[in-house]
């Protein structure tokens, strides 16, 4: 895509990782180098999977790349894309689904709240943090009832006691913890995800001149805009460095669609490279 500086005119295209860009289109990339579809990414939890006749509990979600949401199942209406919310009271086996559209499709999350009559072991599982920085540790508290002794998986493992709190390993990626607690009622589990932000890295063909043909003489740097919502970038970065071809930031774990400008040294600035859309690693 052409770039039209206030001043100095420059030609700078994204790496859409699918050809470079074609002079003069306003053709819009919405794939990444992993070919990703851009569906929303849900994630959707109980604060307990198990409650008592009556009881209630706490839902909790996020969803990225999600233009809007609504639940079904035990609970009803449209949701923001982020957010927690009590549930009713509870006499049954509840699922709770949520369903979320976006510019790549359709995705549904589910959950599934059991209730018990008193005699089936329970276990609670929460994070002090659920998003940490990649490398960071939380800590890990639980509690059971009805439980002689109970065991770890996933992000961590082993016997652990029916009640406790442990900080965690470092999180260097999205990571699932799941306890499960035995008693003499049968067995219990529940389970938390702590998200690691990541790294949102991008590439780009340098402009070597300017829209008439002429050579560019007087590249400064760059800014890149990103969002998560295609075209609409909420976010931006400079980078100051006419030699730059990469740069990396770090966010939230999800999918960002993210655009580009060339500046010259008198911080002119172009029109918005071609789009791509990326995901933290």
């Amino acid at each position: 895509m052409y770039l039209s500086a206030l001043r100095a005119s420059a030609v700078v295209c994204l790496a859409a990782f699918l050809g470079a860009c074609s002079g003069g289109s306003d053709q819009v990339s919405t794939d990444d180098e992993n070919g990703d579809s851009g569906q929303p990414i849900i994630s959707l939890s109980a604060a307990d999977n198990s409650v008592l006749s009556g009881g209630s509990t706490m839902l909790s979600w996020s969803a990225s790349g999600a233009d809007s949401c609504s639940a079904a199942g035990g609970w009803s209406g449209n949701k923001d894309d982020s957010g927690s919310e009590q549930t009713p009271a509870l006499t049954q086996d509840t699922q709770f689904s949520l369903s979320c559209s976006g510019p790549g499709g359709n995705t549904t999350a589910s959950v599934t709240v059991r209730v018990n009559d008193g005699s089936d072991p329970t276990v609670t599982l929460s994070a002090a943090d659920t998003s940490v920085d990649a490398g960071d540790t939380t800590t890990l508290t639980w509690s059971s009832t009805g439980t002689d002794s109970c065991t770890a998986s996933g992000g961590w493992s082993g016997n652990k006691n029916t009640s406790g709190n442990e900080a965690t390993a470092p999180v260097t990626a999205n990571t699932t913890y799941t306890l499960t607690c035995s008693g003499p009622g049968g067995n219990a589990m529940a389970m938390i995800e702590v998200s690691a932000n990541g790294l949102l890295s991008i590439s780009w063909q340098a402009p070597t001149e300017n829209v008439d043909g002429s050579p560019l003489t007087d590249l400064g740097g760059y800014t890149i805009y990103y969002g998560e919502t295609s075209g609409n970038y909420t976010d931006e970065v400079s980078v100051n460095n006419p030699n730059a071809t990469s740069f990396s930031v770090t966010l939230a774990s999800g999918q960002y669609y993210v655009a580009m400008t060339a500046t010259d040294v008198d911080g002119n600035e172009s029109a918005m490279s071609n789009e791509v859309l990326k995901a933290t690693l």
